[in-house]
């Protein structure tokens, strides 16, 4: 052995002697490593280290690491296992009911088709000269949705159930004729919409007041999944149900004169139109979100139903000498009709969504800031003797904030 170690060169030396230096330090280099991976490991798991801007330690206590066969994967980061083709978004709590409740703020814009109640023309008949028709104030509305719900162990599917009232009022709207324009009724109240009325007899005011009492529950059964690592899709499917009041009056006075005398009483004519209406139909939508982060996304909803429905519709109106103080009912006015039919709503919306889990995932709550849109199609059936009903629809939109809770 001397003999060889002799024999060797300088070079040849060190190279041996690093090598076994190398050889004896890489079981305890190897030991070093494993304790600091296994350190970072428990870091990652811990609630108290801070991998995403939105993620708040509101505990004292670190937090259990995520279950990767737990129902459903949240967004960040997913945790689902790899062989499910749509993981379930969700969103669900740790060790929670997951249950879940929200409320929402609307402020909507109400509009409904052919609600015309006077219109003017003008006196010299000429083709440059353009009447005008006249419809109620209308106004924003405020109102509210509740709604409470329930993520199942079924796959991801959840259960929810929303309810929502709105009371839209349009102010007393008033009209008078303008110089060189006669002022007519539109809604039959004086029994003569299209010609004026007897020689002598003139229009003076039209006054209009149109009300809205609108119920609305939807029972939905969907499910959250990811289609991507930042989109998720909610197809849902359920049922729709609906009671309604609607009701317009409208007042007119006129002048009207004696015979042949230049004596003129004035006539006080009050129309009263109404209907309730009641539907039940399927359901079925589809809603989506798109992350740019953990906490905030772009929302899109959609949905469609066939109500079944009953319309019960009544007019009566009325006329009143003021000089005689009598009162007659105004000729083919008070009439009534019953009849059921299919009438469709669509439903949208665009919007934003802030959400976060706190407390160690046992609570998520979310903020949804949207614009939405509704049309009920055929809404309008108040009756009248000349046309039976108007057709009219009925459109809503406006500003909706959601607020949803889940533990």
């Amino acid at each position: 052995m001397n003999d060889f170690w002799r024999i060797l060169t300088v070079k040849e030396k060190i190279a041996i002697g690093a090598a076994l230096f190398m050889a004896s330090a890489a079981p305890a280099f190897a030991q070093d490593y494993h304790e600091d991976s296994h350190h970072s490991q428990e870091m990652e798991d811990s609630c108290c280290y801070q991998s995403s801007c939105c993620e708040t330690d509101c505990c004292c206590e670190c937090c259990p690491p995520k279950d990767p066969c737990a129902k459903c994967a949240q967004l960040w980061p997913s945790c689902g296992p790899d062989w499910i083709i749509t993981p379930g978004a969700g969103p669900c709590t740790a060790d929670g009911c997951d249950f879940f409740i929200t409320a929402e703020f609307i402020y909507w814009a109400v509009r409904q088709d052919h609600m015309g109640f006077a219109f003017s023309s003008p006196t010299d008949n000429t083709v440059t000269t353009l009447g005008e028709y006249f419809h109620p104030k209308w106004r924003l509305e405020p109102g509210f949705k509740v709604g409470i719900g329930w993520l199942t162990c079924i796959d991801g599917w959840d259960l929810y159930l929303n309810y929502t009232w709105l009371r839209p009022r349009t102010k007393n709207k008033t009209v008078t004729p303008n110089t060189d324009f006669e002022l007519f009724d539109a809604n039959y109240t004086f029994g003569n919409a299209i010609t004026s009325l007897a020689t002598g007899t003139t229009i003076t005011q039209e006054i209009a007041k149109w009300e809205l009492d609108f119920d609305v529950l939807d029972l939905e059964w969907g499910r959250n999944f990811y289609i991507s690592q930042c989109l998720y899709l909610r197809p849902h499917f359920g049922l729709k149900g609906t009671w309604q009041d609607q009701r317009l009056k409208t007042t007119g006075i006129a002048s009207q004169q004696q015979g042949s005398t230049s004596i003129f009483d004035t006539v006080l004519a009050v129309g009263s139109h109404k209907f309730d209406y009641w539907g039940i139909g399927p359901r079925a939508g589809l809603d989506s979100a798109w992350h740019f982060n953990k906490c905030f996304s772009v929302i899109g909803e959609v949905a469609a139903t066939a109500l079944w429905g009953r319309f019960n519709s009544k007019s009566l109106a009325t006329q009143t000498n003021t000089t005689t103080e009598v009162t007659t009912v105004t000729p083919q006015t008070n009439l009534q009709t019953r009849w059921s039919t299919v009438k469709p709503v669509m439903e949208f919306l665009l919007g934003v969504r802030w959400e976060d889990w706190w407390c160690c995932d046992e609570y998520y709550t979310s903020l949804d800031l949207g614009w939405e849109v509704q049309w009920w199609g055929g809404q309008n059936q108040f009756v009248f003797s000349h046309t039976e009903t108007r057709w009219g629809d009925l459109g809503m939109q406006g500003l909706t904030l959601k607020a949803r809770f889940q533990f």
